[in-house]
């Protein structure tokens, strides 16, 4: 095999196909599912916990404007999810979305780490549910584990076996495994128990605000501005979760309207209950007397109000309940997407028809987090969750700017009251049964209307050519933005006191991005058109990749070391499988250009009892089917 063969095996891209009746899943979730499974995996455990820490120890009061950025730095990747959401209606969010834009190895990267993501934080949540309750028990559930089962002695061991935490994260899995629905139904009520909690909080905390507790730079700023942004680094995960929707992007009923809106609104709802959370904290208790693990029940004591701690425990509960839902449902998606794209072993791929989901990747995800929370001390790989997730928000976001630049990419447009299946039946028949002369005359308005602007727009178009230039001058850019990002974690003090390596490396960064830039701004954008388009091109999905950057490049050395140990069994699957059964290396044969499918309609019951004649025979045969109203 040469070597530019190998390259275009490593970059060829996945063919959609967004036919919405193609799909093995049962289509079966709408906004307000979507909504709540991606509020369930955002606003977790943390809210209750990590709040308080944030504020006490990093950015003080000022954690609300932290919060403030890390939502907009949250948005920024969130629109670039919205706009591949309504354009690509499958499984699979970053992996799929990655695989239609930059190619099959950068999708199996993001999918392979999603993975990991997903399973090590299902299993630490199930691990901190466990602790949760031990913590209302009193210590009682911990005890009888090491007294009649044992302590474990054995370094990257847990303290101890933990079979809650292993009965929960199944027990979780069983829902998920019984069906998309179910699995919503059980979300909707956890997060609305949390939600109904939160205004609880926000609506008793109000009454018993002191306003001191803000009043001046000193009190509310206590860490400076630097506190303000290191806050912002830590509460941007707090947001973490809510690609979680574009996971199910085929059990949808209307994905192209559905998802966007979902992301958005899941978005809008986690920042309003993090900063009316953050708010309400810092007001009734000042931030150096707030208690570093349960901040909100201290704090409703210290203003005498110790009953609060029952209603907050109640809502910490559902809480981790729906993020521990949300990550059990998002991994067997991401692996049936990936099976069914031959990366991964097809088994995973296989749909139990009573309830139209992936039974063998849902078992295998669930059995593997249990095991995990059963066994393992999992705080040293939790930093682990966030390679994966910012990795899957940077390519997301360049996949968005690639996008803008390649030749061939068509409108998407949803009719709400007028289902795919539908048009194009009635384009088919149209078509079929005029006679062959007339048949050019006959075309659909926005045929007409598209042919004519095709030749007015003929020559702004990109073409292959002006793509390649593009993908490289945006390959320029990333790499400059890195260095940039490296330079400012681990030069700052050398850049200020104007070191000689420190000016002349950030100038020589500064050319490469602002000529890669250059460059791509004068290639030739596509016009296709989409229910939802990321504004502001290129400046937003340059900046959530700059913020992406910044992140991944402040994770410790021991992270990417455990990452590059994770990737290489991933690359061993990929190039001694997944190369090789691609699908799109091995595509299905294609219908025959004079061979019509009607498809079947919500409300029109068809026996087609002649086969359509090809253009060879006789094309004047008329079409013989007949149609019963199914009432």
């Amino acid at each position: 095999m040469s070597f530019i063969r190998f390259l275009r095996l490593l970059t060829r891209r996945k063919v959609i196909d967004n036919d919405l009746s193609n799909s093995q899943l049962r289509r079966c979730l709408d906004v307000f599912d979507l909504t709540s499974i991606g509020v369930g995996a955002t606003v977790g455990a943390g809210l209750y916990v990590v709040t308080g820490q944030i504020a006490r120890d990093v950015a003080g009061p000022a954690i609300v404007l932290s919060f403030f950025i890390a939502a907009v730095a949250a948005f920024l990747s969130g629109i670039c999810y919205a706009e591949f959401g309504c354009r690509v209606v499958k499984a699979g969010s970053a992996y799929v979305y990655t695989y239609s834009s930059l190619g099959e190895i950068w999708a199996f990267i993001i999918g392979w780490n999603m993975i990991l993501e997903y399973v090590i934080g299902t299993a630490s949540l199930g691990r901190a549910s466990s602790e949760y309750i031990d913590s209302i028990a009193g210590g009682a559930i911990r005890k009888f584990f090491i007294e009649n089962i044992g302590a474990f002695k054995v370094s990257g061991l847990g303290s101890y076996p933990d079979f809650l935490a292993f009965i929960l994260v199944l027990l979780v899995s069983m829902i998920v495994a019984s069906g998309a629905k179910h699995s919503a139904v059980f979300n909707k009520c956890v997060t609305t128990v949390n939600m109904l909690v939160i205004l609880f909080v926000l609506a008793v905390g109000l009454f018993h605000v002191n306003p001191s507790n803000w009043a001046g730079r000193q009190q509310f700023l206590p860490y400076g501005v630097s506190g303000v942004l290191a806050g912002a680094a830590s509460c941007f995960y707090c947001f973490v979760g809510f690609d979680v929707i574009a996971t199910a992007s085929e059990e949808t009923i209307n994905p192209k309207r559905a998802i966007p809106l979902s992301i958005m609104l899941c978005l809008v709802i986690s920042f309003l209950a993090y900063f009316g959370v953050a708010s309400v904290l810092t007001l009734m208790v000042s931030y150096n007397k707030l208690d570093k693990f349960a901040p909100l029940p201290e704090a409703f004591k210290a203003t005498g109000i110790p009953a609060a701690k029952y209603v907050i425990a109640v809502g910490g509960l559902c809480a981790l309940a729906g993020s521990l839902m949300s990550g059990i449902f998002a991994v067997p998606r991401i692996m049936y997407s990936m099976a069914s794209d031959g990366l991964l072993f097809k088994f995973f791929a296989r749909i139990y028809e009573r309830t139209n989901v992936p039974l063998i990747s849902i078992t295998f995800a669930g059995v593997l987090s249990a095991l995990l929370a059963l066994l393992l001390d999992l705080k040293q790989l939790v930093e682990m969750l966030s390679i994966g997730t910012l990795l899957a928000y940077t390519l997301v976001s360049i996949s968005v700017l690639v996008l803008r630049f390649q030749p061939g990419v068509e409108d998407v447009s949803y009719d709400e009251d007028t289902p795919s299946s539908v048009r194009s039946y009635k384009v088919i028949c149209c078509q079929k049964m005029l006679p062959e002369s007339k048949g050019a005359e006959y075309k659909p308005l926005e045929s007409v209307a598209e042919d004519k602007n095709q030749e007015n727009k003929a020559s702004e178009e990109p073409s292959t050519s002006t793509s390649h230039i593009a993908n490289a001058a945006i390959s320029l850019q990333v790499v400059g933005l890195a260095g940039f990002c490296a330079l400012l974690i681990a030069g700052w003090g050398d850049l200020g006191d104007g070191e000689a390596w420190a000016v002349f490396t950030a100038v020589f960064l500064g050319i490469l991005i602002i000529f890669g830039f250059v460059v791509m701004q004068l290639q030739p954008k596509n016009k296709a058109r989409f229910p939802f388009k990321v504004p502001c091109i290129p400046w937003l999905p340059i900046a959530s990749v700059v913020v992406n950057l910044f992140l991944l490049l402040k994770l410790s050395v021991w992270t990417w070391v455990r990452f590059s140990v994770w990737m290489i069994l991933g690359f061993v699957i990929y190039f001694g499988y997944g190369i090789r059964n691609s699908a799109e290396g091995n595509p299905k044969q294609d219908t025959n250009d004079n061979d019509f499918i009607l498809q079947g309609t919500p409300d029109v019951k068809q026996d087609v009892h002649q086969v359509q004649p090809s253009r060879e025979t006789d094309d004047k045969e008329p079409l013989a089917a007949s149609f019963s109203d199914p009432s």
